[in-house]
Parts: structure tokens; C-alpha cells; sequence
């Protein structure tokens, strides 16, 4: 059982790893680009981290209980990159001025309570937001499943279409709350997944038709495949096109993962995701520009970028871990005894 259970996250691990190693890609673009065919990468990119997040959904101890663990675990380190990464731009704006084009303000950092606008000093941090919006509505909804599973099901497809016609019609909620609930359906997927299904299993009888799923799944993101835009909320495509494509998508990483298991890079940097998301784009933002001056190349430029962006990650990952683990979700902050004794 035992083997199971380390099986089974290894295999999280590494779809975890894949997904952020495709936001960075996405991030530098280029040659990468290309690489989204009729946006096949694009579709699922982001439902894919809403999806795992369902995977490993607690109720833990009652809503405050709840709250305190999502703050732990999601707000503080948004703080805590959140301001670190202006203060590093605003340190470096005022030592080297012609860095960045605009000059830097502290009203960037009010930037986030301001619809979805560009967090200019660090654009991936939206997502820590979106994601805690997220917990905090299925944590309503979690509660239908015991004795009514189809009304919770029916309950998430109001949420998530009412989210995806907000953005239709270009109507902005506070903090993420829209592009939360448009999200929400890719993360009850992935808590029915856990538990009520199989797929997360090693060794079913089901992963002897893996390949066959994964060639479907790879017609159908061909055929409905359209871009995403999730932090703007933003959907070119139809309903049915989004919601389809993406868990074509998901299904498609995810039983390839479950195939490879583990790449122990790729799984480490999965594991800790939340520190490579955090950082990678202030690395990009400086790394970027001297690559500039001496790779001309698009493909040699992405490639390159790529592999000196990870690498950084992967070492600055464990000396986060030691020195601020409280900052980087890895232990709690807040003390949920500490708190409620205050409360009182």
C-alpha cells in the first residue's frame, strides 16, 4: 500500500513539473511559440494546475480551519513574492533607472485590487489568487457531494458558466473571483478524480488502453482546441469548446505521466511548483535581455533561456525550502490553535 501511495505522487509530481516547465515556455516565448499548434498547449496549460489542485482538496478543520491552511498556503507566499519581487525592481530601477522603461511606483503595488491588469513586476502571481478564490468556492460546494453528488455537479457548471459568460461580456470581478469560478469545474474534476475514480491508481486494468485514450484525447483538443486567456478571463472560443479541449488536454498530460511515473527533475521541480511559478519571471526579466547580445538564433535563444531560467529555479528552490519555508508554503505561518485563541 505503501508503494502505492509514493507511486501515485510521483506521478502527481511530474504533471506538476510538465505544467509549469509549459508556463515558463509560454513565458519566454519566441521559437516557443511555434510550438502551439492551433493552441494545443494553450487550452489546457493553466486547467491543468486547477485540476491538480482538486486532487488534493481537504476540508480540513471546519471553514476557519480551512481559511487559515489556504492562507498558509497560498496567500502568504503570494505576499511574500508579491512584494519581494517590486521591492527587487524598484532597488534595481533606482540603482540602473534604464532597465525598465517606465519609472517604477508604488502604486504598482496596488495593482492587484485593480481588475487583471499585468503585474508588471511579476505577472504569475495572478494565479496564487485565483487558486485560493477557488478553494474557498468549492469548499462551499464540497458539502452537496455525500448525499447529493449530481446537484453539486450541477451547482459547479452554474458557477463555471457563469464565470465563462462574465468574461464574455467583459464584466470584472475583484481579485480573480471570476476567472475562479470559470475555473472551478477543472477543479472538481480533479476532486471527483481522487475520489470517487480510478485513475489515479497504479496498476488498473484501465492503463492497458492508456495509448488509445491519449490518441483520442489528441484528436479532440485538434478539433476544439482555442486559446485561453485566464488570468483576463478572456475565452475566444465557445463553452463547450473551452471546457472540452482542456480536459482533452488534461487527461492527455496526465495518463502520459501516469505511463513515465517519474523524471526526477521534472517531479522536484513539480513538487515545489509554487516557488519556480513565483520566481521564473523576475529571472526571465533579467537573464532575457543579456541572452539577447549574444544568441541571435530564436530556437539556440529559447532553448538556452529556458534551461539557465530552470536551472536557477532548481537552485534557489532548496535554499528557499531551509531558510523561509514558512513563506514558500512548505510550513505554516499561521497556527490554526494560535489563531482561534485569539478569535476569542
Amino acid at each position: 500500500m505503501e508503494d502505492n501511495k509514493h507511486e501515485r505522487i510521483d506521478f502527481v509530481d511530474l504533471t506538476k513539473g510538465i505544467c509549469i516547465i509549459l508556463v515558463v515556455m509560454s513565458h519566454i516565448g519566441g521559437a516557443f511559440d511555434q510550438l502551439d499548434y492551433d493552441s494545443m498547449l494553450s487550452c489546457f496549460r493553466m486547467p491543468l494546475y486547477f485540476f491538480i489542485s482538486g486532487i488534493f482538496f481537504k476540508s480540513y478543520e471546519g471553514l476557519f480551519g480551512f481559511v487559515i491552511r489556504k492562507i498558509n498556503k497560498l496567500i502568504i507566499p503570494f505576499l511574500f513574492f508579491y512584494i519581494s519581487s517590486f521591492l527587487l525592481k524598484y532597488i534595481v530601477w533606482k540603482i540602473a533607472p534604464g532597465v525598465f522603461h517606465l519609472p517604477v511606483s508604488w502604486k504598482e503595488l496596488l495593482i492587484v485590487f485593480e481588475g487583471h491588469d499585468l503585474i508588471r513586476f511579476n505577472p504569475p502571481l495572478w494565479f496564487l489568487i485565483a487558486l485560493f478564490n477557488c478553494n474557498i468556492l468549492f469548499y462551499f460546494v464540497h458539502f452537496l457531494r455525500d448525499k447529493h453528488l449530481f446537484a453539486m455537479f450541477i451547482v459547479t457548471l452554474l458557477i463555471g458558466s457563469t464565470g465563462f459568460y462574465l468574461g464574455k461580456q467583459q464584466i470584472v470581478l475583484p481579485v480573480y473571483l471570476d476567472v475562479a469560478m470559470t475555473a472551478l469545474p477543472f477543479y472538481v474534476a480533479g476532486f471527483w478524480i481522487r475520489r470517487y475514480n480510478f485513475f489515479l491508481f497504479p496498476h488498473h486494468r484501465f492503463d492497458k488502453i492508456i495509448p488509445a485514450f491519449i490518441s483520442l484525447a489528441l484528436v479532440v483538443m485538434y478539433l476544439t482546441a482555442t486559446p485561453l486567456g485566464m488570468r483576463t478571463n478572456n475565452y475566444p472560443g465557445n463553452i463547450f469548446q473551452v471546457y472540452i479541449a482542456a480536459f482533452a488536454g488534461i487527461f492527455t498530460i496526465m495518463l502520459l505521466c501516469k505511463k513515465i511515473k517519474k523524471l526526477a527533475i521534472v517531479s522536484y521541480l513539480g513538487r515545489y511548483s509554487i516557488i519556480t511559478l513565483s520566481i521564473h519571471a523576475p529571472i526571465l526579466h533579467f537573464v532575457s535581455p543579456l541572452l539577447d547580445h549574444y544568441i541571435h538564433n530564436s530556437w539556440l535563444q529559447a532553448i538556452v533561456l529556458l534551461l539557465l531560467t530552470l536551472a536557477i529555479c532548481l537552485l534557489l528552490t532548496p535554499l528557499l525550502l531551509k531558510v523561509i519555508p514558512q513563506l514558500v508554503a512548505q510550513k505554516d505561518l499561521l497556527k490554526i490553535d494560535f489563531c482561534k485563541r485569539n478569535s476569542l
